[in-house]
């Protein structure tokens, strides 16, 4: 009956241990946060006093994304507690049995093991060790390895921990893609905002499709940058391919101009479609104290007049 109750007793401790990983996931920004909350919750449920988790690279070679602090002074950067992750490791000794033969293992003795290789110079002495392997489609991609455990590691150490991994590599690979389409995103968002020099004192934004409030304020940024960049009198902000206009969007928009001529820059709004002017009276939004032209090569020439030059013919 004892028994019973342990055994439930560990599961409860599993499924809660699998949805804080989870849920932690949620709030880390990068894989390696993600990778460190992973660890302490497999060494909180084991008692282990530290670990590390690690990935297979392209060589071939060990990489930590998430190392705890095991009180070995080398380990950790020279003036705070932060401790380094080690890259491209050769695989050995008794955590490298556990990638080559893709299988959990168990060592209560490690001085004794066949594959032991000591630690090295100022780290704890190693008394038990427990590694289980990472795995994507039954492919050992890496591992986690926990330590020192008080009385060594048992069978049900090690179905926990296995148990963990699998909550652990889908936590590690969700927050990856979201990284990805993040990064993807912004990428997208940077080509759909360009600003481009077309002349020695002249910039160009030309604005295509919808503009919400974030691709706006990312305008916004680039203009100035650019402006900066460039020492531009003159920027042309062109709307020709902008559908729709709502009043936040527009009210982002007279602040970028705003924004542009307290840089010493004159801003001309081209391409203002009478649908668009119609929306933006509308909205209330006044256009009365800023240059307006209904096509881009309208302001280019405004643009050239503000410089003192013209096109002749040649």
């Amino acid at each position: 009956m004892n028994e019973s109750k342990e055994h439930l007793k560990k599961k409860v401790a599993v499924l809660d241990a699998v949805n804080r990983v989870f849920r932690e996931a949620l709030l880390c920004e990068t894989e390696e946060e993600v990778a460190k909350q992973c660890l302490a919750v497999a060494e909180e449920l084991t008692g282990s006093r530290f670990g590390y988790i690690g990935e297979l690279n392209a060589a071939g070679l060990f990489d930590t994304i998430a190392l705890s602090d095991p009180g070995w002074g080398a380990c950790r950067m020279s003036e705070t507690n932060k401790v380094t992750l080690i890259y491209n490791m050769e695989i050995r000794g008794i955590w490298g049995r556990v990638l080559q033969d893709g299988k959990s293992l168990i060592v209560n003795e490690p001085a004794s093991h066949p594959d032991s290789t000591g630690v090295p110079e100022g780290h704890p002495p190693l008394t038990a060790f427990l590694g289980v392997p990472l795995k994507q489609v039954d492919k050992t991609t890496g591992m986690i390895a926990l330590a020192n455990r008080e009385g060594g590691y048992t069978d049900a150490d090690r179905e926990a921990i296995e148990a963990l991994s699998v909550a652990f590599v889908e936590a590690i690979r969700s927050k990856r893609t979201e990284l990805t389409v993040k990064q993807l995103a912004q990428e997208i968002l940077e080509l759909s905002t360009p600003v481009m020099q077309i002349w020695d004192g002249v910039v160009v934004a030309p604005l295509i499709g919808t503009l919400d409030i974030e691709r706006t304020q990312q305008f916004m940024e680039r203009l100035l940058n650019a402006i900066v960049e460039t020492k531009s009198p003159v920027a042309l902000i062109d709307i020709t391919g902008v559908p729709t206009i709502d009043t936040q969007t527009g009210q982002h928009l007279i602040e970028a101009i705003s924004a542009a001529k307290l840089l010493g820059t004159e801003v001309v709004l081209t391409g203002v479609s009478p649908v668009i002017a119609q929306t933006l009276v509308h909205l209330g939004i006044d256009l009365s104290d800023f240059i307006t032209r209904s096509s881009l090569s309208a302001g280019v020439r405004v643009a050239l007049d503000a410089l003192n030059l013209r096109v002749v013919s040649k």
